[in-house]
Order: C-alpha cells, then structure tokens, then sequence
C-alpha cells in the first residue's frame, strides 16, 4: 500500500505528460534551462516536479518563444498544456555546476 501511495504522490496529474530526464542529465546538474516555444503564442505550458503541481512555473506569457531555469530534482517534470491542439517545443540546456 505504501508503494502506491508513493507512485501516486510523484505522478503527474491527470492528462499531464511526464517528461523523464532522469538517466540523461549529469548527476552533479542542479538546475536546467529549458528554451520552450508554443503556438499559437497566447496558449500556455506548464512545468512542474511530479507531485508538485502547484509549484509549477509558466511559460510564454504571449510570447512565442520563453527561457525557463528549473531545479533538477531527480530530472522528472510534469508538462501541462492549456490548449488541446496547441504546439509546442521544449530545448534542455543544462550547465553542470563547477567546485573550486
């Protein structure tokens, strides 16, 4: 049952798409960048930790091209979109941080 529980906490919610990076960034990358595109330019895509969907951050704000700067986490977020028939393009540019 706690198995459950767990896979239900980090899901994303109904009708979002996860976007699983996890095996594909290097471990010490603590944030990335996300060069996101929609059209048409009013529509909206949302982006957010599974199991966080009110900490999500938006994009374009009537733009058609946006930058965003995400935490890594464990390289899993949630995609929403606020029209059914929008497009849309998401370009990861990740910088792994450098210690001294």
């Amino acid at each position: 049952m706690e198995k459950l529980l767990l896979a239900l906490v980090l899901a994303c919610q109904p009708g979002d798409r996860l976007w699983d990076l996890s095996g594909k960034l290097p471990r010490n990358l603590q944030f990335i960048d996300l060069v996101l595109s929609v059209d048409p330019i009013y529509s909206r895509l949302y982006i957010y930790a599974p199991g966080l969907p009110s900490e999500f951050q938006q994009c374009c704000s009537n733009k058609p091209t946006s930058v965003l700067r995400l935490p890594v986490g464990d390289g899993r977020f949630c995609i929403r979109q606020s029209q059914r028939q929008m497009k849309w393009r998401i370009q990861a540019i990740g910088r792994a941080d450098i210690e001294s």
